[in-house]
């Protein structure tokens, strides 16, 4: 008996499970561009609950660059695009024209970009007790007057402007209007690598009563929420404005979708070819979102509500009345709820406060970090200057005596230093001297820090236990979250990449230092102690050395973890050759991305063969004694 309810439990089970997967395999499914900014996601929320609820599809969002999502409308890997810059991509005309992908409908076109200031900085603001600071500030060229009131961090006595994110097309705009303007006479153009650290920039120095000049653009929550002047320029010129030479014009936002879409789904492109919002539209649902910690698919049932007249715009009256049934459903749970794939539990974690403490503290203690970010700054400069003072040839020369030294061959000394050659003949070693600078800066406070804690661990089973787990969670943490404390205590540029490096490099030496000391064989310290050493004597004259080859063992590793981390800080604005593979990613630019990513990659086999060749001998030289 009990084996037959066995099998029929196990049979429905089966069966469930077929159903399910039926269901799901059988749905029609719309993947959207997910470019990274709150609009779109917005957009794509409302046009997915509309695609689900009336047309029977399920959707999802692929995320990715400008860029790199452009790229797989074209070859039918996405969708639906319902926010395209087309005036930040510089292909899309002949895209468009080349029949590449299809323009469905213009989602909003009154929007405005440009450099934006802080109105407390013109006028002042008086409930915050802020003075004006600039208050002639009226035009971009005026900027050229206050560069003392928007200081650089890193370089003293000259102004930062924020530009526009490395690969979009503005950025180049900007740039050009950045030296049209004469700017770049007592200020720098500073590319902050991702809108998430251009938003970061914006906000903490809103939040601290701070004067900072930067590019952005409408819709956002960011300028809904903030009091920002746009800048003026001189009168739109569609001859003069990619030169820089006049005002942005208003951008035009589509939908767009890949041929594939269009031709199999007539039905959901019809609703589409009606999609029309505006500017001020989306910011007010991102204003609410932002207010009130609605998610984007709550945001946007709350704004079909708010603005049903719209369904009758973009739908036909009897899908509208579908849809206004369905929004006035409150009982309704969930979207694309699934009881057999789908977890139906799900505590929703109040992110938020995080958010607000962690931006609480970093105000609180501004003036600690501003200490630190400064004593980075000028450390990370002290040594490119350094570095810049080696002449090329002497450099090469170098790395050509220690790489044969190390590795006891003339020929391995002659091929590192090939490939150095190689790095100043593409016109990277300006570069490779920026990014050699934050990660020797990120090494030596990683090995400072790193080896006495490591052997603090290996002395202490107490300190082991605490700190074991904590390494443990260095060392699987994605690389991109340090990056967000980083950003948010030390701001954007060198400084904080350091941070970053430093905190995601620092984990092997620790453990390494103290594997090395714990292998030792016991008897051997005991030995050292029985001669009438002290214990410090004794891990300084033989632990320490005795454990040496697995120590730099954890120096390779951490120079191969630095070299790796200081990449990815680009995007938060590290100069060097990190920025260089970003903006070869952002355009897709496939020489530029691999021309920059073989340096780095020649950069790292160096100092890998070099600290290699130093275990090697340190090996020899304990295996002889």
């Amino acid at each position: 008996m009990k084996k037959a309810i066995s099998i029929i439990l196990l049979f429905t089970l089966l069966t469930l499970t077929i159903m399910g997967c039926s269901e799901r395999s059988s749905a029609k499914e719309i993947s959207f561009a997910e470019a990274g900014w709150d609009s779109i996601k917005f957009h794509n929320a409302v046009a997915g609950i509309i695609a689900e609820e009336i047309f029977g599809y399920s959707w999802r969002e692929v995320p990715g660059s400008t860029t790199v999502l452009h790229e797989g409308l074209l070859k039918n890997e996405i969708d639906v695009h319902m926010e395209i810059w087309t005036n930040n991509l510089a292909t899309y005309d002949d895209d468009l024209a080349a029949g590449k992908l299809q323009e469905v409908s213009t989602n909003f076109d009154d929007n405005y970009q440009g450099f934006y200031v802080p109105r407390y900085v013109i006028e002042g603001d008086p409930e915050r007790g802020i003075e004006p600071m600039a208050p002639d500030l009226k035009y971009v060229w005026d900027l050229k007057k206050y560069p003392d009131v928007f200081p650089d961090d890193e370089e003293q006595g000259i102004g930062r402007i924020y530009g526009a994110i490395p690969g979009w097309e503005v950025d180049e705009i900007l740039h050009k209007k950045y030296l049209y303007y004469e700017l770049d006479g007592n200020f720098i153009y500073f590319r902050p690598g991702s809108e998430a650290a251009l938003a970061t920039a914006i906000t903490s120095a809103y939040e601290k009563s701070e004067p900072i000049a930067a590019y952005y653009w409408e819709p956002t929550w960011l300028l809904g929420m903030y009091d920002m002047v746009l800048l003026e320029d001189e009168p739109f010129s569609e001859e003069t404005y990619k030169e820089g030479k006049s005002e942005l014009p208003a951008v035009k936002v589509t939908v767009g979708t890949s041929n594939n879409f269009a031709e199999n789904n007539p039905e959901i492109v019809e609703f589409l070819s009606n999609y029309k919002t505006s500017s001020s539209l989306t910011s007010k649902a991102l204003a609410h979102m932002q207010s009130t910690g609605a998610n984007y698919i709550e945001t946007a049932k709350w704004f079909l509500r708010e603005h049903d007249e719209l369904l009758d715009k973009w739908l036909k009256p009897e899908q509208a009345q579908t849809m206004r049934s369905f929004l006035n459903e409150h009982e309704k749970v969930s979207l694309n709820t699934n009881w057999l794939f789908d977890f139906p539990f799900v505590y929703n974690v109040d992110t938020s406060t995080i958010d607000d403490s962690v931006r609480d503290f970093s105000l609180k203690h501004d003036n600690f970090f501003n200490g630190i970010r400064l004593f980075l700054g000028n450390f990370v400069t002290s040594i490119h200057s350094i570095l810049k003072l080696i002449p090329w040839f002497i450099l090469i020369l170098f790395v050509f005596f220690i790489s044969w030294k190390v590795s006891g061959k003339v020929s391995k000394g002659i091929l590192y230093a090939v490939l150095l050659f190689f790095i100043g003949v593409v016109g990277l070693w300006d570069l490779m001297y920026e990014t050699l600078s934050i990660v020797i800066v990120s090494v030596i406070i990683s090995l400072a820090l790193g080896f006495p804690l490591g052997i603090l661990v290996s002395t202490s089973e107490r300190a082991d236990k605490i700190v074991r787990p904590i390494l443990d969670t260095m060392q699987t943490m994605p690389v991109f979250v340090y990056l967000i404390p980083a950003m948010l205590f030390f701001g954007l540029g060198k400084p904080p990449a350091v941070i970053a490096t430093t905190i995601y490099a620092i984990v092997p030496i620790i453990r390494l230092t103290s594997h090395g000391i714990r292998q030792i064989d016991p008897e051997i310290i005991e030995a050292s102690l029985s001669f009438g050493s002290t214990s410090f004597q004794s891990l300084v004259k033989v632990q320490i050395p005795q454990a040496l080859p697995t120590i730099m063992a954890g120096v390779n590793q951490t120079i191969m973890m630095a070299m790796s981390m200081v990449v990815t800080t680009s995007m938060i604005g590290a100069t060097g050759l990190g920025m260089e593979v970003l903006i070869g990613v952002n355009r897709v630019e496939i020489g530029r991305g691999l021309v920059s990513g073989t340096a780095v990659v020649i950069i790292a086999v160096i100092l890998d063969r070099i600290t290699q060749g130093l275990i090697h001998h340190s090996e020899v030289k304990f295996d002889g004694e």
